[in-house]
This record gives C-alpha cells, structure tokens and sequence, in this order.
C-alpha cells in the first residue's frame, strides 16, 4: 500500500499560501516569546559505506528549511542541533538565550527513528516544564503513530506529528495563534486547539485524540497534506546555516550558533532543493507517492540565485540536489542548466567555482545526453544514477549495459563523475559465466571498467508505504528478530541484510561485501592511478578509491557481525502484517483509516463519536506494548 494522495485537481495549495501563512505569522507574540529547537536524529550505527563522509559534513536541507522559513515568519530564537554533530545533546538540558525551549522539533528518517524516540522520552523528564513536542521527517510522514505513546512511562510520546512539508508546521502555529490566550505556554495552547478541533483543518497532523477518556490510545488524523506547488515561495537558503549548534560533546547548548565564516568548514557540501518528482513507478520506491504523482521544482532564476547566494556568502564550493530525478522532464533541466551556465560570481563563471551533484536515472540522462556539454559548463559534476541492475531484471527503467557504457564514456570525457548505485536482491546470482552481466561482482566489474567514480550496493527490503511491503510481510520475509533480539530500526537500512527468503541470508549479507570489495580494493586503485591522465574525471577515481577502502574497513566488522548473527540464528521473520499499534482515524468522519501499510483489523474497537458531539478535557490514554512494524524505509 502506498501512501494515500489527494484529487490530481486538490493536490496543491493555492500558489502564494505559504508567502501569505508567513505574512500572518509575523509580529505575533508567539513568534517574538517562543524559544525553538530543531533537532535533526542520528544513529551512529548507520556510519557504514556509503555515506560515512557525507553524513557529518552536509547539514541536511529538511531542518535547514525549517530554520529558514520559521525566520521568515519572525522567529528569533531558533537553534538547529545535528546529532551527529552534537550526540550528547538532550532537550532537558537545553538553554536558548538563557531559557528553556518552548517548542522542540524533531526530524528523522526511519533508521534514526530510535535515538529520536531517546530525544522525546528525554524531554518528557522536563515534566509540565517540558517544551511542546513535533516530531517530522520521513519516519512521521510513513509511520506517525510510532512517534506517539513510546513509553516506557504513560503519556511519554510527541505531542503531534506532522507528516508533510513545512506548510503543514506553519498552518498549525497560525492555527494556536488564533487561540492563544495571553502569554501561556504553547504547550498548554496546543492542547486548546486540539481539544476544541481547531486542527482539523489543517491536513498533515497526527495527534491523540484528546477526547478519548479510557481504553487504549487513539491518533486522529487530519488528512493528506497538500503540497507546495511553487518551491519558489521558499525563503531563500540563509537562516538554517546561522542557526546550527557547532560541534561539541556538551549535553546543552553554547551561548551562539556556529559562526557563519565557518560554515563551509563543518558543512562544506549544501544540499538544495531543485526539483521534485520522478515519472517512474517502481514497486519498491514510495516517492511517486509521497509527490502524489506531481512534479515540482523551483525556477532557473531562482535555483541559480541560491546557489550563487550560498556560494558568496558561506563559501560553500559543492551543492547536492535532493533531486529525486533531476533529467526527469527536458523543458525544466534544459531552463536550469542554461541559467546556471550564463551566471557568473566574482567575475568568473559560476560553473567553474562550483561543483554541482544530483541523482537521476540512467535512461533519462540517456535521453538528454545531447545537453550534458551544457550541463558541465552549468557546473555539474556528478550523478548518481539508480541503475538497480544493469540487466534490468530486477527493474526496468529503461537502463542496459551498452547505454551505460557510452554515456559512462562521455560523462567521463566531459569531467561529470559517474556515479553507480545498485540493488542486490534473492533472485541475484553472486557471480554469472561468460558475458552474462546477471551476476552482482559482474556488474562492479563491468561498472568499473567503464569508469564508475563510486559504487553503492544495497539489498532489497520492503519499505513502508510500497507495493512491496505488504507482500513481503504476508510471504514472512521480513525480520522482527535475530538471536532473540530484536531487529533495530537502524539495521533497515539497506546495508543490513533485514528482510529475505533466500534459505541462508548470512551469505546475502557476505554478497555486499564482497561487491564492495571488488570494487573497492587495492588493484583497481593500481588501475586508477595509471590511467591518472586517462579522462577528466581520473583523479576522482583514485581518491574515491582511497575513501571507499576506508568506509570499507569501517563497515567491515559491522556487517560481518551481522551476518554470524543471521547464521547463528534464529530468525524470527513477522507474522504477517501487524495490526496498528494504535489505531488512526479521520478527523472528519471519526473512521478508522489505514495509512501507509494496509494493517488487519484492530484488535479492539475503535470508537469515536462525530466532532459535534465530543467534549471533554485532554488527559493521558494508558501505556501499550510497543509492537512497531519492523520495516526498511519535512520536518
């Protein structure tokens, strides 16, 4: 099952709604009082190829968006803390110009969903004192309920979780503003918004129903949320890269953010937000969805602005764009790349002091190779292609092995770095005879020896909010344990063998390694360095050769102790798909609704009369045993 989405025709704001919702906010009491935290979860655990250098240094664009626009709105005491910048932080200790944080956010993806849940569970200990509690990002937005009620104490959880982009965070502070009384916390205001059903035209919350008097928790949910169709109404990126907490061990925070002049130094890559969408379907893919089948993205003018504005004030040389398929439509790649091109900083083309990467398919770049001569002057440097599989059995997205090839040729003789990523799964065979590319060290053979920089290698799982999960669960594929402990959620990251009916999965787990040692090892860094002068993208090669080798020592022993685990056993796989930990039902007509995974029944009654008839003030439903689903997989 797949996220649910809106009418084609209601599936966007009005355009100017987001310029209009900051407007309104500014000048409030709430936004000149209120103190805010922004923190973004980090499981260390996730340190592994093939983002152990970029996952400390490139501030993720989600939370930075969020500083920029609660800026924009007014803000003035807002301090963004990345964990794997800061891992001993905690809410409680938390001082913002010398008081408490009234507000805390929290963002994160589903493999970083448990210090997340440490980060609420610590904040609870602040008791009434505590802030106001949103929790975002990828994990609220697929399994919102997973953020509330996670104990161990009654009533320990996040106050609301917001499963859409930060229009959805701004609908809901204007939301209290129209009920806040005075100078009270915001804290006790949320909870007169809820209670009087204020939130139920907001699409995109989730949050108990405080109407509820006994019996196990219910979440109510207000709806899909609707997308920002105009990215252009995004403040520019500034605000976030002022705000974020240096580095440091402390549990707190220091008297000012990181100083501006040394941004670059900590952050020297900026993820940016260019353009949204794909126009490919594949089964184990939940972002068509997530776009509701649209395509976004920001004009030529104003991606190229943002850039160059990043560039002149932070001095940050590389930008990465959080692209889901960035030739997916020719009309808006060549636009952006013929602006990009013209712009100049300081005298000089900017596409030669900056260094721009994004991700796109290897059939769409195919498509368009006619414009990548422009590109490269636009300043592109990088792609990382989702090619899954060269032979396409796993997915056809129109990409093969001769295509690759040549465009592999071409990108390397205009200096754009090739970049692969691949899927492994318990169809593919370890190794194929002859020309039979079927093979997975095949493919990190034929890869390299076209002239792939890098080289990523994950194995197939069951995300939530796909095709694929459901039938994954029901077949018994997906792991809940491994020698009786449970599966972390951190270990659903693609890198772990975490869901698979191949007979002996400790082998599946080997297969990655020795696909990454293939490709990384200490011969082809030989071949790298001898054919140095070879093409434009020749000193890249060595050193990602150099880096890989690295990650490879750091992933080794994680994943070796992973797969004795799979083969010391046992496995215990799902049951089946799980009835909800807590039940969801829509705010309107008080249904029970399903949400990103088709669930059974629940196992108790859900109850709830029409809003016109509820009263009753908000108080703690009582403690259940956590039985997340286990599975792979804003603010």
């Amino acid at each position: 099952m797949e996220l649910p989405r809106r009418r084609p025709d209601d599936a966007c704001l009005p355009d100017g709604s987001m310029r209009d919702a900051i407007a309104r906010l500014q000048g409030s009491g709430l936004v000149r009082h209120v103190r805010v935290g922004i923190v973004y979860a980090f499981d260390f655990r996730t340190r592994m190829l093939p983002y152990w250098y970029t996952d400390k240094r490139m501030a993720p664009c989600s939370v930075r968006t969020l500083g920029d626009v609660l800026d924009a709105a007014g803000f003035r005491h807002v301090r963004i803390v990345l964990q794997q910048w800061n891992p001993r932080f905690r809410p409680s200790a938390a001082r913002l110009d010398g008081r408490p944080l009234d507000l805390l956010l929290v963002s994160a993806m589903q493999v970083h969903a448990e210090p997340a849940y440490d980060l609420i569970r610590d904040a609870h200990r602040l008791g009434d004192a505590r802030p106001l509690i949103l929790a975002g990002g990828p994990k609220a937005a697929y399994e919102p309920t997973d953020m509330l009620e996670i104990g161990p104490e009654p009533g320990v959880g996040a106050d609301c979780v917001v499963t859409g982009e930060a229009f959805v965070l701004l609908d809901l502070l204007l939301a209290m503003v129209q009920v806040r009384k005075h100078d009270e916390p915001i804290r006790r205001t949320f909870d007169r918004a809820a209670r009087t059903n204020a939130l139920h035209r907001i699409p995109g919350l989730v949050y108990l129903d405080p109407h509820r008097q006994a019996g196990p928790p219910l979440a109510v949910h207000t709806g899909v949320q609707r997308l920002l169709r105009d990215l252009d109404e995004l403040p520019v990126p500034d605000a976030g890269f002022r705000m974020l907490e240096p580095p440091h061990r402390g549990p707190g925070l220091r008297p000012r953010p990181l100083d501006p002049r040394k941004v670059a130094s900590h952050s020297p890559m900026a993820s940016i937000v260019s353009t949204q969408g794909c126009r490919f379907n594949c089964s184990f893919c939940g972002i068509p969805a997530l776009n509701q089948r649209t395509w976004r993205h920001k004009s030529a003018r104003r991606l190229t602005d943002e850039i160059r504005h990043l560039h002149e004030t932070f001095g940050i040389k590389v930008f990465f764009g959080t692209d889901d398929n960035f030739f997916n439509n020719r009309e808006t790649l060549l636009s952006m790349i013929t602006t990009l091109a013209a712009e100049r900083t300081r005298g000089v083309p900017l596409g030669e002091v900056v260094h721009i990467y994004t991700e796109a398919t290897q059939s769409d770049v195919y498509r368009h190779r006619d414009l990548l001569p422009l590109c490269r002057r636009a300043g592109l440097r990088g792609i990382w292609f989702g090619i899954e599989d060269i032979t396409a059995e796993l997915v056809n997205k129109g990409q093969c092995a001769g295509n690759t090839a040549e465009l592999f040729a071409m990108l390397r003789k205009l200096g754009i770095e090739p970049m692969a990523m691949l899927i492994h799964s318990d169809r593919q065979p370890l190794r194929s005879r002859g020309d039979d590319l079927s093979g997975l060290l095949n493919q990190a053979d034929y890869l390299f020896r076209h002239g792939a920089v890098s080289y990523q290698c994950t194995y197939l799982g069951p995300a939530v909010g796909t095709r694929d999960f459901e039938p994954a669960a029901e077949s018994g594929a997906i792991f809940r344990a491994v020698g009786g402990r449970p599966v972390p959620e951190a270990f659903y990251d693609g890198n772990h063998v975490s869901a698979s009916m191949h007979p002996e999965p400790w082998k599946r787990q080997l297969n990655i390694l020795r696909a990454y040692a293939r490709f990384y090892n200490p011969l082809n860094t030989v071949r790298a360095m001898f054919c140095f002068r070879n093409d434009a993208v020749s000193a890249k090669r060595l050193i990602f050769q150099i880096a890989g080798q690295i990650g490879l020592l750091m992933t080794l022993p994680k994943l070796i102790g992973w797969a004795w685990r799979l083969k010391r056993g046992p496995i215990e796989p799902w049951n089946g798909v799980q009835p909800a930990r807590i039940p969801i039902v829509d705010a309107a007509s008080g249904e029970e609704i399903q949400w990103a995974i088709r669930r059974p029944p629940s196992l108790h009654t859900v109850s709830r009369p029409p809003a016109s008839d509820r009263t009753g003030s908000r108080r703690h439903p009582r403690g259940v045993p956590d039985v997340r689903s286990a599975t792979v997989g804003g603010l």
